[in-house]
């Protein structure tokens, strides 16, 4: 079977950002799920869980000698979500080993890194620093010849980033959340009411639990932290630094009220980047009110004499727009057409 599903991967063109194995917990009974794409809140479509959260080739690498592989990713991704059925089986029967935390620390660090959320705001990064750097070039004359033509303007050329520089980035940010989860200790809330736990494209959900929802910045947090990734509609993980010990989930604990819901809902639809995922209609209004703001960064470019700062930070703000990686003449050729109706070029 294993050996069959790495074909598969090989030979998969749509690579899913959100597990279909991970979303299949929020399915009904017509093993659907209600996505809320957030740029059209307010019309939810009821598709199957394959049918959503996949772009074509999302973390295809282009190779050397030509071509490109499509499957390593994919087959890394597989290792976890393969024995998840069987980890959500052990949780909803409340059970406890270092397996089991093992297995649902895996899921939450690779539902971490391999989100758009997490990609672009990697590519508003590295595409600064590209930026500034070429800027800096212009400044001591030695901007190269092809970028000629832009002098003078190039803080106006739009910097489309190749997207194959973010996926080298996955392995560090896995050690990243590593580490985080070496300061905090977890629990599984198992919600007994009658509302479900949503999900979404960025579901693992990390802040300084003292500071009010409103006034939080997404993955900050100075003396003490909170981590909140839902598992299934009926189930939830908590991460906390007042949890000991850490780097394992130590107990289960029932939620009985629907105001605990409806908190850790808000926090979850708070973080979504793209889609929110639901087993029925109840977070229509969630979906509605955090549309317009998603988790993404702020950046400022600071010159100091010849020393260029990146300074940056993680906000709550409008999904960026992410300009197009120029790679071929015809994008070229757009592009300056473009440039040069807006009297740049």
């Amino acid at each position: 079977m294993e050996a069959f599903r790495q074909w598969q991967n090989r030979n998969n063109k749509r690579h899913h950002f959100v597990s279909v194995t991970y979303m299949s917990g929020f399915a009904d009974a017509n093993e659907r799920v209600w996505a809320y794409r957030l740029e059209t809140p307010g019309d939810p479509l009821h598709l199957t869980p394959a049918s959503i959260g996949f772009e074509k080739y999302y973390y295809s690498q282009k190779l050397p000698e030509g071509g490109q592989e499509n499957h390593r990713f994919e087959d890394l991704w597989s290792t976890v979500e393969t024995v998840w059925p069987t980890t959500l089986r052990a949780l909803r029967d409340r059970r406890l080993s270092p397996a089991i935390s093992f297995n649902v620390l895996g899921l939450a660090s690779i539902m971490k890194v391999r989100v758009p959320a997490a990609r672009d705001r990697n590519a508003l990064l590295l595409a600064a620093k590209l930026r500034s750097e070429v800027q800096a070039l212009e400044e001591i004359g030695k901007l190269p010849e092809e970028l000629q033509r832009y002098a003078g303007t190039l803080d106006k050329v739009p910097g489309g980033l190749n997207p194959q520089q973010t996926l080298r980035i996955f392995f560090e940010e896995m050690k990243q959340f590593g580490d985080l989860c070496f300061q905090l200790g977890f629990e599984v809330l198992h919600n007994n009411t009658s509302l479900p736990f949503i999900a979404s494209d960025n579901p693992v959900c990390i802040y300084d639990p003292r500071v009010a929802p409103h006034a939080r910045r997404p993955y900050e947090f100075a003396h003490e932290a909170e981590l909140i990734f839902p598992l299934d509609a009926k189930t939830l993980l908590r991460g906390s630094s007042r949890l000991k010990p850490a780097n394992q989930i130590v107990r289960h604990r029932n939620l009985r009220e629907l105001r605990d819901v409806k908190r850790l809902n808000r926090t979850i639809a708070q973080f979504a980047y793209r889609l929110v995922i639901a087993r029925d209609r109840s977070c229509d209004a969630l979906a509605l009110l955090y549309a317009n703001d998603c988790p993404t960064v702020s950046v400022e470019v600071k010159r100091r004499d010849r020393e260029i700062q990146i300074v940056w930070r993680h906000v709550f703000g409008p999904r960026p727009q992410l300009s197009p990686f120029v790679d071929t003449p015809e994008k070229v050729a757009r592009l300056e057409a473009e440039m040069a109706m807006q009297g740049l070029v």
